[in-house]
C-alpha cells in the first residue's frame, strides 16, 4: 500500500507539469486558459499560439504520462500501472499547481497508455488520426480514441479492460462540452494561432490594438448564410471604426439604410484642427507624454498639441512610429485623418516619459500594470499620470487606481472617463468627459490641460464609481450588441442599457462610491455612447456574437482590445464578493465564456422572479 501511495504522489506531481500553460505564460506571456477555448492542452495551444508550441506540449504530455506509468510498473507491476495512470491525468486535468484547472488529458492518456499497453495505444491513435482527417476537429478524433480504447485493450491486454473503462469514462466526462458542441453542429474545425510577444503583436499590448482586422479575415460564405443577414449590411458591421466606408459618427447600419445602393467614395486625408490656432503657453507649457499610439491615444497626443503642449507619443513598433512620423497619420487605426506636425514620436520608452510633467497611459487595462512599472523608475517625482483605459484588472479584482498605488506610488493619479470615441475627437467634434482623483488639485490642472472649446472636461473625485462604471459599461455594451444582432429590437436595448445603471450603481454603492456619480458622464453618458453606437468594440463584439460569431471568433474580428471580454470576469467576481445582483453582467459573462447560447441568457433574464424596479 505505501507504493501505491508513493506512485500516486509521483504521478499526479508529474501531471501537474503542463507545458501549455508554462510556456504560454513564460515565452508569450498569456494565460493560455484565459484565450481560445479556454482548455490548457494541446489543441487551444495550436490554436492560440501556433503549431511548434502545440507540439512541444503534445510530445510533453505523452511523456509524463509514459514515464509515470513505467515508475508505477516498476514499482509495484499492473497494480502500481493502474494508479500511475489514474493519477497522472487527474493530475494533467485537475492540477493543484494550477488552481484545478489544466487540460482534458488525452495527450497525458495516450502517453500512459503507450507505457501500459503500446499496441492499444497505437490502435487507438491510428482511430484518432482517421477521424480527425475526416472531420478536421481534434476533439472527434480524441473521442474516437477514447471509446475504442477499452476495447483495443480487451484484445490486446484484457487484464486492464475494466480499468481501461473507467479511464474512458473520465476522459468522456472531460471532453462533455465538445459533445454537446458536436450534438448542435458548433464545434469548430482545427485552426492554428501565430500569438507573439515579438514586434507587432507586442506593440499591440501596449497600444490596445491588434494586428488582426476584418478586412485581412474575412467571413466565409457559410458564416454569412448562417447569419441569415444581407452581405451590405455585414459589409457595413465589419467597416466598425474605421471611416474607409463610412462617416465615422455614424453607424454603419444608419447608413446602409440610407443609401443602400450608394457606392461611398473613399474619403480623402483631412485636417479637422484646420483653422484651429495653437495657443502660445510660454511658461505654462507642459512636456507631456502620451503612452501608446493605438486610436486613443494617438487622439489624444494631437488634442494636446494643438492645445500648446510640448507632446511626445510612444509606439513600441518603432517602424509603426516612423511612418506616422513621415506621414503625419495613423493609417492603421485613425485613417485619413492628417495629425499634427508638432507630435514628437519615439520608440523609447525611456525618452518618452524622463523629463515629463504628465504621461498619459493609453493602454489596455491589463497590460497596465507591467507598463506602468516598467516606467516607474522613470517618472519624475510628483509627475501627475493620466490614465485612459477602463477595466478591472483580472485575477487581483483590482482598480486602475489600484493597481497604480503599487506600481507607481509616487505618481499623482488621474483618470480621465466618459463617452470619448477616439474617431470622434481626432475630428475635433465636441465631447464631455470627467477629470477623477482623489487629488483636487490635480483634477483641475489636467481639466486645465486637456480643456478645449470642443473637448469639455468636469472634475469628479469619487475614484471608485468612475472606475466601476466605466469597467462594467463595456460588458454590457456587449450585451446591449448582442441583443442588436439578434434582433430583438430597440425595446430590448432600452431595457437592457436602464436595467444596467441599476447593476453598476449597486455595485459601486457597494463599494462605497457616491451613487450620483452614475448619473453622470462617467456613467449613463459613457454607458449610452458605448451601447449604441458600432464605433464601440465591445458593442461590435456583441453584434457579431449575437449574428451566430463564437465568443472568440467575435473578438479577433474586431480587431482591437475589446475590454468587455477581459474584464466581465472580474465583474462577476466583484458581484460575488460584495454579495450584489448583477443578473445581465452575469449572463452575459456565462455568454462570453460558451457556457450559455445567447437565446438561453435571454430567455434567463425575462424569466426572471418579479421585481420593483427600484428595489
Amino acid at each position: 500500500m505505501t507504493k501505491l501511495i508513493i506512485i500516486g504522489v509521483i504521478a499526479y506531481a508529474l501531471g501537474n507539469i503542463n507545458p501549455s500553460i508554462i510556456i504560454s505564460r513564460v515565452f508569450y506571456g498569456i494565460d493560455i486558459r484565459k484565450e481560445g477555448s479556454g482548455n490548457a492542452g494541446t489543441t487551444n495551444t495550436i490554436r492560440v499560439i501556433g503549431l511548434t508550441a502545440g507540439l512541444i506540449c503534445l510530445a510533453i504530455d505523452i511523456l509524463k504520462g509514459f514515464v509515470a506509468v513505467r515508475i508505477g510498473y516498476n514499482m509495484a507491476e499492473g497494480y502500481g500501472a493502474m494508479v500511475a495512470f489514474a493519477l497522472v491525468v487527474l493530475g494533467h486535468c485537475f492540477p493543484a499547481l494550477w488552481g484545478f484547472k489544466g487540460g482534458k488529458g488525452v495527450a497525458c492518456a495516450f502517453g500512459s497508455a503507450l507505457a501500459m499497453s503500446w499496441p492499444s495505444a497505437i490502435a487507438a491513435f491510428f482511430a484518432a488520426a482517421v477521424f480527425f482527417g475526416i472531420t478536421r476537429r481534434m476533439s472527434v478524433g480524441s473521442i474516437a480514441a477514447v471509446i475504442s480504447f477499452p476495447a483495443l485493450i480487451y484484445y490486446y491486454d484484457n487484464d486492464y479492460f475494466y480499468f481501461s473503462i473507467g479511464i474512458a469514462a473520465f476522459l468522456l466526462l472531460m471532453h462533455i462540452s465538445n459533445i454537446i458542441r458536436l450534438s448542435r453542429g458548433e464545434e469548430k474545425a482545427l485552426t492554428i494561432g501565430h500569438k507573439s510577444r515579438n514586434g507587432e503583436e507586442a506593440e499591440a499590448a501596449e497600444t490596445g490594438e491588434t494586428e488582426i482586422s476584418v478586412a485581412d479575415n474575412p467571413l466565409t460564405e457559410s458564416e454569412i448564410r448562417n447569419f441569415g443577414t444581407d452581405i451590405k449590411t455585414l459589409e457595413d458591421l465589419e467597416a466598425g471604426e474605421s471611416p474607409i466606408a463610412a462617416d465615422a459618427t455614424q453607424e454603419p447600419s444608419l447608413v446602409t439604410a440610407q443609401t443602400q445602393e450608394a457606392i461611398r467614395p473613399e474619403p480623402q486625408p483631412t485636417n479637422y484642427y484646420a483653422g484651429v490656432k495653437i495657443p502660445d503657453l510660454g511658461d505654462r507649457k507642459c512636456k507631456i507624454a502620451v503612452i501608446g499610439n493605438g486610436s486613443f491615444g494617438t487622439a489624444m497626443a494631437n488634442l494636446l498639441v494643438y492645445r500648446g503642449h510640448d507632446v511626445t507619443l510612444y509606439g513600441r513598433n518603432k517602424a509603426a512610429i516612423d511612418l506616422m512620423r513621415s506621414r503625419n497619420m495613423n493609417d492603421h487605426y485613425l485613417p485619413y485623418v492628417i495629425l499634427s506636425d508638432r507630435i514628437n514620436y519615439t520608440s523609447d520608452l525611456r525618452e518618452a516619459v524622463t523629463g515629463k510633467s504628465i504621461v498619459v497611459f493609453a493602454v489596455p487595462t491589463q497590460q497596465f500594470r507591467s507598463v506602468s512599472s516598467t516606467c516607474a523608475e522613470w517618472l519624475e517625482d510628483g509627475v501627475i499620470v493620466v490614465n485612459l483605459a477602463k477595466g478591472i484588472e483580472q485575477k487581483t479584482l483590482k482598480r486602475l487606481s489600484e493597481v497604480a498605488a503599487e506600481t507607481i506610488p509616487a505618481a499623482t493619479y488621474v483618470a480621465l472617463s466618459g463617452p470619448s470615441h477616439a474617431e470622434e475627437i481626432v475630428r475635433n467634434f465636441p465631447a464631455g468627459v470627467v477629470a477623477v482623483s482623489r487629488n483636487k488639485a490635480a483634477a483641475e490642472y489636467v481639466q486645465d490641460i486637456f480643456m478645449s472649446d470642443q473637448f469639455r472636461v468636469y472634475t469628479q473625485d469619487d475614484m471608485v464609481g468612475v472606475e466601476i462604471a466605466g469597467a462594467v459599461k463595456n460588458v454590457i455594451a456587449i450585451a446591449t450588441g448582442i441583443s442588436d444582432g439578434m434582433k430583438l429590437g430597440s425595446n430590448a436595448r432600452a431595457a437592457l442599457m436602464t436595467r444596467a445603471i441599476h447593476e453598476i450603481q449597486r455595485l459601486g454603492t457597494a463599494m462605497g462610491s457616491n451613487p450620483e456619480t452614475f448619473s453622470g458622464l462617467s456613467g449613463i453618458g459613457d454607458l449610452i455612447v458605448t451601447c449604441s453606437t458600432n464605433l464601440s468594440r465591445n458593442r461590435r463584439c456583441g453584434l457579431l456574437i449575437g449574428l451566430g460569431l463564437e465568443p472568440e471568433d467575435a473578438v479577433k474580428r474586431v480587431g482591437s482590445v475589446v475590454e468587455g471580454y477581459y474584464t466581465a470576469e472580474a465583474v462577476c467576481e466583484l458581484a460575488e464578493k460584495y454579495d450584489v445582483e448583477m443578473p445581465i453582467s452575469r449572463v452575459t459573462y456565462n455568454v462570453l465564456k460558451g457556457e450559455l447560447a445567447p437565446e438561453k441568457a435571454v430567455k434567463l433574464l425575462m424569466s426572471r422572479s418579479k421585481k420593483d424596479e427600484l428595489a
